[in-house]
């Protein structure tokens, strides 16, 4: 079944702010998807600086973009995706303690890119990258150097483990 990244319901096109947070409010019940927040620093799980002319799209994937598996259940996906016409940047959320890395690359980012690759030419971006960001670790002082290697070597796509992502 196909899958469109690209739907108008899941999008803020054309965000010109220079820097905004990502955040994910933590609401398993409701399940509401991610979004763009120029306001409230202690809601931001992950800060975009735009140092580009250029304006970005927001696309909140989780809870927005449905990607099923064969099955019809409803596959992993990362938290949101930011594009313009140069770049591509796939973003998973986090706010917890221990054991979120595995799952935030290998199943939700990687999914995601998986089913975006099946469904939409990603060659057609100059700059690829995945970024999996844990308010609670912004910065990290153990080296996953050869992780962010091997997830680079099979999708062409830069992983960083980081709550600041720049386009530039």
């Amino acid at each position: 079944m196909p899958v469109d990244f690209f739907i108008a319901k899941c999008q803020i096109e054309n965000v010109s702010d220079r820097e905004f947070g990502i955040c994910d409010d933590d609401d398993e019940g409701t399940k509401t998807h991610a979004y763009i927040d120029t306001e409230d620093r202690n809601k931001w799980i992950a800060t975009v600086k735009n140092a580009t002319d250029k304006p970005i799209n927001f696309t909140a994937v989780d809870n927005c973009v449905e990607i099923l598996k064969e099955n019809g259940e409803m596959d992993f996906r990362c938290d949101a995706m930011l594009t313009n016409e140069d770049h591509i940047v796939f973003v998973e959320l986090k706010n917890q303690a221990a054991g979120w890395i595995t799952h935030a690359v290998d199943e939700q980012l990687q999914t995601s890119i998986d089913h975006f690759k099946a469904n939409h030419d990603i060659t057609k971006y100059k700059y690829k990258r995945a970024f999996a960001c844990n308010k609670r670790f912004p910065n990290f002082r153990a080296s996953y150097k050869d992780k962010m290697a091997a997830f680079y070597k099979k999708n062409n796509i830069r992983l960083n483990l980081t709550t600041e992502i720049v386009i530039k």
